[in-house]
């Protein structure tokens, strides 16, 4: 088409293209057919205006691109159009236009009478109900008279279209332009709308906490089932793996006995750290407080592993592995069941075409649009950090080894995250990550959507490690049963991670995953999931440097992009199998002119991280995002970090999902 790749086409020139395409093979030229509906219907911006080009290269799939919920993203893109339109000047509405007209026809009937030219029969859907016309005769004059009708209710016959309307306690508001005053009557009943919504939820928690209920009892039971399943292939395999712990154990402990005084002098340090780090308390030294919480820690017992060596035992952990995942298949199953049905069955509140429903309400949230502006707060404003870093300091300076940094200390973990160019761990990230979690569980309404979820990195970490064991493993005739990682489907359905659970199933109730990617061993990078797209974005702040090549990032993100589709697809449904194909997810990294860049080396975790935040709030890479500015931006990470979730820099690796039977616990 001889367009820019980086931009994507204009309508203007897929114009063009039609007239030059003649020579073209048929599914080229079913693509180009495909660009024009996707930019002269679904997005309609200005004709001159680029489309996004990542939409525009998934007409190279065109299996792929008749799966997409194009509807979906039409709305959206409607909605975010009318929101962020200026009454005061003169409009033009981007997106699938006819969607509002028909909903204009619905709300105004008198008005639809005059302009809509409604069919005979009243055919269904809505879209077809009308032929509608152009032009603007007597446009102000039909709204002035729709609006004087006066307070009227709607009719429970919903198929009519000859139905009356409430009319907005801000009439008046016809009298001055006609587009002011039909956009006003828009939001009114939009207000309407939202505000019976609310009040019909609220009416059907009741039931919906026992729809809960139910399926809870039909988890365990399913769960009691495939214990009675397994049980006899699995039963002596425990008892074995008692022996082996036991006499392991035993060899440890004769072991111990022959070291000697060397082996006591070696584990001197070890103890001395470990004291270090049971004194540090929020209160001052010699506070009774404090000691007694260093006592208690102190007397905390350790968690403890032990490793067992596959080829030292009989026990076949293939077997074991491949029974504990039908297991956990199963269950999530159930729970994806469950969210279809209920999905399926229209609520009270749906029964009209335009009332919101559990979608429209997370497309269209009510109290703030899609502008770009803040919604809940600005990332970099600092504003109280003085308070929360001094605060921070007090309780770092209270620890008796203060100014010397012992290693895995509070004194430590904190001066790393308060200094540029140190490079941050998976703690650091999953501390950052755990405060996004908990502000999206307070505050949903903060950010873009409440259908999004914030992951750690041992989330990536752990489905790259066991990449090659998915591939290995054999599908069952349906293609199901292949050997996801630890915790997939707890993942899958919210269980995962384990702080500020968000129950939510992937897919039904999740729309967008954040999380990271730790790329050569020494870099991270942030990676955006959308199931609605089925796109991955990567965000590299060495992106223009090159720091990991093209095909380094194919290679790590392949894991994701590969079994992210198989679990949707294995746990769905079989009516939704078809809305959840296997083919992998695709992926891009956005280039480095288009994102904040960190010039000097070591700060690519806090980049990370603010790329993830700043997305999620709906707000672009601001200029603030810079290397000047990093050490303003890390004390500000330290201070919530200390204050939101009470981080101490010492807390134990989450390792859930490693138990005696991971191969490579």
């Amino acid at each position: 088409m001889g367009v820019d790749v980086e931009s994507g086409p204009s309508t203007i020139e897929i114009i063009e293209a039609y007239s030059n395409c003649s020579s073209w093979s048929r599914d080229d030229r079913l693509r180009l057919e495909y660009l024009g509906i996707y930019a002269g219907f679904i997005v309609a911006t200005r004709p001159g205006l680029s489309t996004n080009v990542n939409h525009a290269r998934l007409m190279m799939d065109l299996e792929g691109f008749k799966e997409l919920p194009w509807g979906r993203i039409a709305f959206q893109h409607l909605i975010k159009s009318v929101k962020e339109k200026d009454l005061s000047k003169n409009i033009h509405i981007e997106g699938f236009v006819q969607a509002l007209q028909v909903w204009v026809y619905y709300a105004l009937p008198d008005f639809a009478a005059e302009f809509g030219e409604p069919l005979l029969n009243d055919p269904t859907p809505l879209m077809l109900a009308y032929k509608g016309s152009r032009g603007r005769k007597n446009v102000k004059a039909n709204m002035l008279k729709q609006a004087e009708a006066g307070k009227r209710s709607l009719p429970s016959d919903e198929s009519s279209r000859k139905r009356t309307f409430t009319a907005s306690a801000s009439a008046a508001s016809f009298v001055g332009d006609e587009g002011v005053g039909f956009v006003a009557t828009m939001k009114a009943h939009f207000d309407q709308c939202f505000k019976s919504l609310s009040t019909k939820m609220l009416n059907g928690f009741g039931s919906c906490e026992k729809q809960i209920k139910l399926l809870t009892d039909k988890v365990e039971s399913v769960e009691h089932a495939v214990e009675e399943l397994t049980t006899g292939s699995t039963k002596h395999t425990e008892e074995e793996v008692k022996d082996n712990v036991q006499s392991t154990q035993q060899q440890v402990t004769g072991s111990k006995k022959h070291e000697g005084s060397n082996s006591e002098k070696k584990d001197a340090p070890m103890k001395d750290n470990v004291n270090v780090g049971a004194s540090e308390s929020v209160n001052a030294p010699g506070d009774a407080k404090g000691k007694k919480a260093a006592m208690k820690e102190k007397e905390a017992p350790e968690p403890s592993f032990c490793e067992i060596d596959p080829k030292m035992c009989d026990i076949n952990f293939d077997t074991i592995a491949l029974a504990k995942n039908a297991k956990a298949r199963a269950a999530a199953q159930i729970v994806a069941q469950a969210m279809s049905a209920r999905n399926q069955q229209l609520a009270a509140t749906q029964n009209s075409h335009f009332l919101g429903n559990s979608t429209a309400k997370a497309i269209i949230p009510t109290s703030a649009s899609h502008s770009g502006r803040v919604r809940g707060y600005d990332p970099f404003d600092t504003t109280g950090v003085r308070a929360n870093h001094t605060t921070l300091m007090n309780f770092v300076k209270a620890n008796p080894a203060y100014p010397r940094r012992p290693e895995n200390s509070s004194i430590d973990w904190y001066y790393i995250l308060r200094t540029p160019k140190k490079w941050l761990a998976d703690t650091y990230m999953k501390a950052y990550i755990n405060v996004l979690r908990l502000r999206l569980s307070k505050h949903p309404e903060w950010f873009v959507s409440d259908w999004i979820c914030f992951l750690n990195s041992m989330f990536a970490t752990f489905w790259r490690r066991d990449y090659n064991d998915f591939i290995n493993s054999e599908p069952n005739e349906d293609g199901s049963g292949k050997l996801l990682p630890p915790g997939a489907y707890s993942y899958y359905t919210g269980e995962l991670p384990i702080y500020c659970q968000t129950k939510k199933t992937w897919a039904y109730e999740v729309d967008h995953l954040y999380s990271m990617l730790h790329i050569r061993g020494d870099h991270w990078v942030a990676i955006w999931v959308s199931f609605v797209m089925r796109h991955i974005t990567i965000w590299d702040s060495h992106a223009g440097t090159k720091h990991a090549s093209d095909a380094q990032i194919d290679e790590d993100v392949e894991p994701l992009a590969v079994m992210i589709p198989y679990l949707l697809q294995t746990c769905a449904p079989d009516g939704d199998k078809w809305t959840f194909p296997c083919t992998p997810l695709t992926h891009s990294r956005v280039p480095g002119t288009e994102i904040p860049q960190n010039i000097q080396s070591g700060d690519c975790g806090v980049y990370c991280l603010k790329y993830i935040e700043c997305h999620a709030l709906d707000l672009p890479f601001p200029p603030q995002l810079c290397d000047k500015n990093i050490r303003q931006i890390r004390k500000k990470m330290a201070a919530e970090i200390f204050d939101e979730i009470g981080a101490r820099g010492h807390d134990k690796l989450d390792a859930t999902g490693l138990d005696v039977y991971d191969r490579k616990a």
